[in-house]
C-alpha cells in the first residue's frame, strides 16, 4: 500500500484553492484506498487531498473513534447521512467527500482543541466554527449524498477539511495576537527534525503525490 506525503505548513501548495473533481476513475478510487490509508498511518481524523500536494477538492473522513470516545457524547440523530432522494442511509466508515459544499452552519462555538497533520507539534488556539453543519457532497462513483451534524468533532472536523480545499490554515483562524506564526514554523521544524520522526518517516518510504500525473486531475 502506497503511503503519500504530508505536506507541512508552510509549504505553498497547502495555498492552493482546489479545483473540483470531473473524471470518476478506476484511478482516482485506487488513490482514494492509498489516501484513507495515509491518513490511518498518521492517526488523522480527516485529512484533505491538498494536504498531500493534490489540489482536487477531495477529503476523508473516519469518525468511528471519535463516535466512540466518551470524549465527545455520540447521539444517532448527531450525525444522519441521507442519499441523493434524500433518503436516510447508515454512515459508514471512512468517508469520501468529493466536490463537497457546505450548505448551511449555525450556532457559532469556540474550539480549542482542533489539530492538523498539516501543523504537527503546534499548539492549538481558539478557533471559531459552527456545532451545526449540513454538507452535500460526492462519493468516490460521484453519487451524490449529504450529511447532516450536530456532533461536535464531525462537525469541526468538516469545517476544518473544508478549508484545506480553500487554501485556509489553521492560523488564518487564530486570533493573530494569541500566537506567533514563526513559533507555530519553530515547533514544527523541530517535529519534523526529530530524530525518532526522521527514523520513522525514512521507514515508511512515503510517495510526493504531487508528483504522480493522476488521470483525475
Amino acid at each position: 500500500m502506497t503511503l503519500y506525503k504530508v505536506l507541512h505548513y508552510p509549504h505553498v501548495l497547502l495555498r492552493k484553492k482546489a479545483t473540483p473533481v470531473e473524471k470518476f476513475t478506476d484511478q482516482l478510487r485506487d488513490f482514494l484506498k492509498h489516501f484513507i490509508n495515509t491518513m490511518y498511518e498518521f492517526d488523522g481524523g480527516g485529512l484533505a487531498a491538498p494536504q498531500i500536494g493534490v489540489s482536487k477538492r477531495i477529503f476523508v473522513v473516519d469518525f468511528k473513534p471519535a463516535f466512540e470516545s466518551d470524549k465527545f457524547e455520540f447521539k444517532k440523530e448527531s450525525f444522519r447521512v441521507f442519499d441523493s432522494n434524500n433518503k436516510e442511509i447508515e454512515a459508514k466508515f471512512p468517508m469520501v467527500f468529493i466536490n463537497p459544499t457546505l450548505v448551511e452552519m449555525s450556532e457559532p462555538i469556540k474550539v480549542n482543541w482542533e489539530g492538523c497533520l498539516s501543523f504537527p507539534n503546534a499548539e492549538s488556539f481558539n478557533t471559531d466554527r459552527f456545532l451545526n453543519v449540513e454538507i452535500h457532497a460526492q462519493n468516490e462513483f460521484g453519487e451524490k449524498f449529504s450529511v447532516k451534524s450536530s456532533h461536535l468533532y464531525a462537525s469541526v472536523c468538516f469545517q476544518h477539511e473544508y478549508d484545506h480545499l480553500d487554501g485556509i490554515m489553521l492560523v488564518d483562524r487564530w486570533n493573530k495576537n494569541a500566537f506567533s506564526e514563526a513559533d507555530v514554523i519553530a515547533d514544527i521544524k523541530d517535529f519534523e527534525n526529530d530524530p525518532a520522526e526522521r527514523k520513522r518517516m525514512k521507514k515508511l518510504k512515503v510517495t510526493e503525490a504531487s508528483k504522480i500525473k493522476f488521470d483525475f486531475l
